[in-house]
Formats: C-alpha cells, sequence, structure tokens
C-alpha cells in the first residue's frame, strides 16, 4: 500500500457503494487528485434495512458482521490494487446507518473540501442517486465532482475544459488555475441569457478562452447540453454564482438536475 500523503492542498472524499459508477468515480477522483494536489478517503456506508431481512436481533447482529467482513475485504482489495496501480495513497472508511444522516455526519467530521460520486443511470433512489445528489448540494457547502457513466478523466492528456456561470469567480478558485494548466485548447465559457441576446453565439474572449451563450428558453438546456458534447468537453465546472444567468438562479438541485442528467461527462460543482 502506498504512504499516506501528507500536507496535500484539497481533501477528497469518494463516495463508493463498490458498483461500476462509484468505480468510475473513483478512478476519475485519482485523476482529479493528480491535477490538484488532493489526498483522497473512500467512504462506503450501507443502510442496515438492506443487509437485515430477519427480524430476529441476534441473527441481525451476525448478519451484518458477516457483511461488514465480506465489504471490508472487497474494499480493501480495489483499493490496494487502484492505489498500488495508480502510484496514489487511498485511505477508506466504512459504516452502517441511514444513508444521508451518516454521510452528513462524517462530512462534517472530516470536512473534505470536494465529495465526489458516481452517477448512476436513473433507476429506484439508491447510495449513489439523484435524491442524494440533491441533498449534498442543499445540505453541504462542499464542491461537488459527479463523474459521468463511464467516462474517464484522464488529467495526464491535454483535456478540453469547460465553465458553466460566473466566469469571473471561476478564475478566483485555484482548482480551475490547476486544471487550465492541463491544456493548450480554449477554455469554453457556456453561459444563458435573456431571448434579446443572440443564441449559440461564439467569440474569443481575453487570453484563451471562448464564450457560447444561448438564449434563455424551454430548450436552452437541451441546446446547452448538445453544444457541451458538440465541443467534446471532457469536463465542466459549474460556479455557484450565475451572475445575469438565471438558468441555475437559485443554486439549488431542482435548477442543476436537468443538465447534469442530460450530461455524461465529469462534473465539478464549486461552491
Amino acid at each position: 500500500m502506498i504512504q499516506k500523503k501528507s500536507g496535500a492542498t484539497y481533501k477528497l472524499m469518494v463516495l463508493m457503494d463498490l458498483s461500476k459508477a462509484s468505480e468510475t468515480a473513483l478512478k476519475n477522483t485519482i485523476a482529479l487528485s493528480k491535477a490538484i494536489d488532493g489526498s483522497i478517503e473512500v467512504f462506503h456506508v450501507k443502510a442496515p434495512t438492506d443487509v437485515v431481512k430477519s427480524e430476529n436481533q441476534l441473527s441481525a447482529i451476525r448478519v451484518i458482521h458477516e457483511d461488514k467482513r465480506n465489504t471490508k475485504s472487497k474494499l480493501e482489495k480495489l483499493i490496494s490494487t487502484t492505489s498500488d496501480l495508480e502510484g496514489v495513497p487511498i485511505e477508506y472508511k466504512m459504516s452502517y446507518g441511514n444513508i444521508k444522516s451518516t454521510i452528513k455526519n462524517h462530512i462534517d467530521k472530516i470536512k473534505p473540501d470536494i465529495v465526489v460520486l458516481g452517477k448512476e443511470k436513473p433507476k429506484l433512489i439508491n447510495f449513489l442517486s439523484d435524491d442524494l445528489i440533491g441533498f449534498l448540494l442543499n445540505e453541504t457547502d462542499c464542491h461537488l465532482f459527479i463523474t459521468g457513466d463511464n467516462n474517464t478523466l484522464y488529467t495526464n492528456k491535454d483535456i478540453s475544459l469547460g465553465i458553466y456561470g460566473n466566469l469571473a469567480e471561476a478564475n478566483e478558485h485555484d482548482m480551475i488555475d490547476s486544471l487550465k494548466k492541463l491544456t493548450t485548447q480554449r477554455i469554453k465559457h457556456f453561459s444563458v441569457r435573456g431571448a434579446q441576446e443572440e443564441s449559440q453565439k461564439e467569440k474569443i474572449k481575453e487570453g484563451n478562452e471562448i464564450s457560447y451563450v444561448f438564449s434563455e428558453g424551454s430548450n436552452a438546456i437541451d441546446g446547452l447540453a448538445t453544444y457541451i458534447e458538440k465541443t467534446r468537453t471532457q469536463l465542466l465546472c459549474i460556479t455557484k454564482k450565475q451572475s445575469n444567468d438565471n438558468l441555475f438562479q437559485s443554486g439549488t438541485w431542482a435548477s442543476v438536475k436537468p443538465l447534469l442528467r442530460k450530461l455524461k461527462i465529469p462534473i465539478l460543482i464549486l461552491r
């Protein structure tokens, strides 16, 4: 196992349920941590009701102990293999309890800068569901890194970086500065403005940036998502402050959910 990394600039906490989406999240976390100088902790939490099917207390305790042993073995194997392969130290913790409250308590305890989770395909509510993403956005102040469906971020390559929201605010984040150093491509700035402004307007801004402006309306999300894909953006950063942009004005989960559901690429929401 790689030795623990000390003095890292950022602390990243990865929510993992051992699904394929969470494994992709771990790979993307490693890539991001290398780019911004971050340390990584994996956190696995499971609701007892998902494990225990019997009302007998002794039987329930035995089942939880067995599940804990099996889950710990799987986590250690995955983390050890990944850590050695990538040359990155990874810690882990696991717990049983109510999913949301247990995660919130752990966030309050270790105070991560970024919480990472994979995005499952729409289905019943589970550990890494839309419902949990909304909870984290509305109830915590952490940055959120939401990874796409089987889309792995390679920060050792010339990445295509996009920014949605207030560009001045984004440029104040040290993380953005670190990510900009990983690309020679123009940074794409996406925004939605009033109907009086031209839709899908493209112009070169100061330095190495291109701006794409969309007209506000019922099809704004579709147009924005399509253009993000068309420009082959590999990582989209969304700022909390949206300036004159009305699309995500509330800054809540309800306002960002439509875009997150349409995009398959990793998304970093800056708070």
